[in-house]
């Protein structure tokens, strides 16, 4: 194999989401490697454009919106006969498409695609039931021969049980962090300035929920459940980041709940590192979650984590043990937790201890990347045999 491998990446857009910051960590990872030429296609631009090309990292935005748009097919088709890509490796439904199929029409060696998630639309998830985007992925993939990534257990039984074949072509490999991420960027007198910004004291016991404004992140669900709880713990804060389709739904039933003096809506945030170090609890209401990334985000800090019990969180969580786990859209588990954490928030270091320590042994970025790299090694010398 003469020259470098070239690897290019391609996702539906930038924007700050999971698979986004999955993507730029690893590449940030695989860059390192003398014998790698890597380079990101976007179908649509995103806040996150800027970050990757400030690590270095070569981004194509083919700025095309929509989801049947054959503009973005003879685009894409255009730039890989450019750019003679030794390796396609495709992230979320749009990119999945239309990368999979352009890249098979160039001649790709080898097409990868990771499934983020354990459903096909944003409405609910049940690994049990095939949709018919489900129907028409399966015909993608069976045509571009792709090989497929889960980034967890139940993403890969959701693959499985759409056909039994990915059982053998589905490699398993975790998200994972910056383990330095540990290390905290804010001193004690910086967090307490960003406490003072958003007129918190230090006594405050503040609760995160990071993520997008989407139905299932389980914003509605977390703000009508808290209600008295909030009511009888005055100093307990809740602090929202992020953006989305519900935000005007969401500050609607803030204020329509009274809790506007202990509920804000900040919105998307560039930097989210300096919030969860500010943060006495992060939590995670999701109705369904393929991994969760925000979980290990916070558990390297070494912060309290509170996470619906669905989808992949508990492959993360072992409850009571380096978190805590509620069930799924349950108001009353929500509470018994809140007030359990709330009440013990000064004698739970052991679980702190070990979410640090999960997330080390578990979910080091360096080491995943490795397994991307060798998988892509393998993958191309198996081709050429």
């Amino acid at each position: 194999m003469s020259g470098k491998i070239k690897i290019v990446h391609v996702l539906s857009n930038l924007s700050l989401g999971g698979a986004q910051v999955l993507v730029f960590d690893i590449l940030k990872n695989l860059i390192k490697k003398n014998d790698l030429e890597l380079s990101v296609i976007t179908i649509d631009s995103g806040e996150y454009k800027e970050k990757y090309e400030n690590a270095g990292i070569r981004v194509y935005d083919l700025n095309e919106k929509g989801l049947i748009n054959p503009k973005i097919y003879f685009k894409m088709k255009k730039l890989l006969l450019e750019i003679k890509p030794d390796i396609v490796h495709t992230h979320l439904n749009k990119a999945d498409f239309y990368g999979r199929i352009a890249a098979k029409q160039t001649g790709v060696k080898v097409i990868f695609s990771t499934c983020h998630n354990y459903s096909s639309h944003h409405k609910g998830a049940d690994i049990n039931k095939k949709s018919m985007f489900d129907r028409i992925d399966d015909v993608v993939i069976s045509y571009s021969k792709s090989n497929l990534i889960a980034i967890s257990e139940i993403v890969k039984k959701y693959l499985v049980n759409r056909n039994r074949r990915y059982e053998k072509n589905t490699e398993l490999i975790y998200n994972g962090l910056n383990v330095d991420k540990e290390k905290y960027i804010l001193n004690e007198d910086e967090l307490l300035n960003l406490r003072n910004e958003y007129n918190y004291l230090k006594s405050d016991f503040i609760i995160s929920i990071l993520g997008r404004l989407d139905i299932q992140k389980g914003h509605d669900f977390f703000i009508r459940s808290v209600k008295e709880f909030l009511t009888e713990n005055k100093n307990v804060k809740v602090l929202i980041l992020g953006d989305g389709k519900l935000r005007n739904d969401i500050e609607k039933l803030i204020s329509d709940s009274n809790l506007s003096e202990q509920i804000r809506l900040i919105g998307f945030q560039q930097d989210t590192e300096r919030f969860i170090e500010m943060s006495d609890l992060i939590c995670v209401p999701s109705l369904w979650e393929g991994f969760g990334l925000v979980i290990i985000e916070a558990m390297i800090k070494g912060k309290l984590v509170l996470a619906s019990n669905t989808g992949g969180i508990p492959e993360i969580i072992e409850d009571n043990v380096n978190g805590f786990l509620f069930e799924t859209a349950d108001k009353k588990d929500l509470i018994k937790n809140l007030d359990y954490i709330y009440e013990n928030r000064n004698d739970l270091d052991e679980i702190r201890k070990n979410a640090v320590e999960t997330v080390k042994s578990k979910f080091d970025i360096a080491a995943n990347s490795e397994k991307y790299y060798r998988l892509y090694i393998d993958k191309l010398k198996l081709k050429k045999t």
